[in-house]
């Protein structure tokens, strides 16, 4: 491709001697010479205005064309709706898109090879405030970037869930299995970050919805004789939100058995509670609240509306096996009385074969956690030559 743009960085870019970071590294005009200029902002910056971290000087180029993002110790490039293009390894970009050493990047007629060399950071206490306000202003542009992420999610309901079994105490049999939101695009592969980044947008309640669909489009390898336990957000309405989507879901499997997992923060009204599980129930399906702990309004809500199972917060079950005889007392106590309203036991978080055999001990039923499988994707349970999105059952 011919180049006859000149470029202009701004700054010292192309006159830095600096050996580490990220460069771009191309032959232009007019002197046709190898050049260098170090990507040296957060937000870098590539078009025709002066104020551009890297100024190209030619009517192909937009104003604003491109930026290449550097988020933590990786770098993207985003195109910045420019009339030309933005191109990545000859494919157009068309969604902030993964750098790698050694890339080739072209700005409208203008190329680049993308190169990285390993930075030392020094000790001094200049190094370190410009350490502190890179991270900071790399927090904002992640928050930024992620947003754009999230809407990929969402729009293309890119959710591949995971799957964790909960069984038997007694003799380890699996009676179900929970699911739990995963994504493969970058940013989000923590569920907690999933939806931590929903609820800046206000679009918690539409992932929630987006991630128990897919449960069940994934779940297909459960047996007809195992539960499928899936989450509801705290944000969500039991009745607006929650109930009309078990509708569509009862629709979409009728034979599967689901167990609906509520929050303890959607638990507000025992009355509508217990309206909600009687309709719950009508769909066939069963009722689970999560992160039980001791506390009296959740104490209120278990006995006015017991659920079909109570899931114990983790936190009451870490180290249990060395817990005092107060705090064992008061464990036995809560499942003792779940088990007099016929309510199954879940003991979530087991770690080791101690919490096992004293949950055992304790009197739960069930039991979820490490000890007895990390969650997996649902084609880590089937035989090789079988889909995981196979025929609903």
């Amino acid at each position: 491709m011919s180049m006859q743009t000149l470029v202009s960085p701004s700054g010292s870019n192309a006159a830095s001697k600096t050996r580490d970071g990220w460069f771009l590294v191309g032959c232009l005009p007019p002197l046709r010479t190898l050049t260098q200029i170090k990507v040296d902002s957060p937000a870098f910056v590539i078009g025709r205005r002066a104020e551009s971290d890297l100024q190209i000087a030619s009517q192909t180029v937009s104003a604003r064309h491109a930026e290449i993002l550097q988020i933590g110790p990786h770098l993207f490039l985003r195109d910045l709706g420019s009339t030309n293009g933005t191109y990545l390894n000859r494919r157009q970009v068309t969604q902030p898109t993964a750098i790698a050493d050694g890339d080739h990047i072209e700005i409208a007629n203008v190329e680049f090879r993308v190169e990285y060399r390993p930075a030392e950071v020094g000790n001094s206490r200049a190094d370190l405030d410009a350490l502190k306000k890179t991270a900071q202003a790399v927090d904002v542009l992640e928050s930024n970037w992620v947003l754009s992420q999230l809407h990929q999610l969402l729009q293309k309901q890119e959710v591949v869930p995971s799957y964790q079994p909960i069984v038997q105490l007694t003799d380890g049999g699996t009676i179900g299995y929970e699911s739990l939101a995963r994504t493969g695009l970058i940013g989000l592969e923590n569920p907690a970050e999933m939806f931590r980044t929903a609820e800046m947008v206000n679009r918690e309640v539409e992932l929630s919805l987006i991630c128990r669909v897919k449960a069940l489009e994934f779940g297909t390898f459960i047996p007809q004789n195992s539960s499928l336990f899936m989450n509801t957000h705290c944000n969500e309405s039991l009745e607006v939100d929650v109930l009309p989507s078990l509708v569509d879901l009862k629709n979409m499997a009728p034979h599967v058995n689901l167990v609906i997992e509520i929050h303890e923060g959607a638990i507000n009204d025992p009355l509508l509670t217990v309206d909600f599980c009687k309709a719950v129930r009508d769909l066939g399906f069963k009722v689970a609240y999560d992160d039980f702990g001791a506390g009296q309004s959740r104490l209120l809500e278990l006995v006015k509306a017991p659920p079909d199972f109570l899931k114990f917060d983790a936190s009451l079950i870490r180290d249990i096996h060395e817990a005092n005889p107060y705090q064992w007392r008061m464990l036995k106590m809560l499942v003792d009385m779940s088990h007099d309203a016929s309510i199954a036991t879940i003991a979530e978080g087991i770690e080791t074969e101690s919490e096992r055999n004293a949950c055992r001990d304790l009197g739960f039923e069930l039991g979820q956690g490490y000890f007895f499988g990390r969650p997996k994707p649902a084609a880590s349970y089937l035989p090789s030559n079988t889909s995981p999105t196979q025929k609903l059952k």
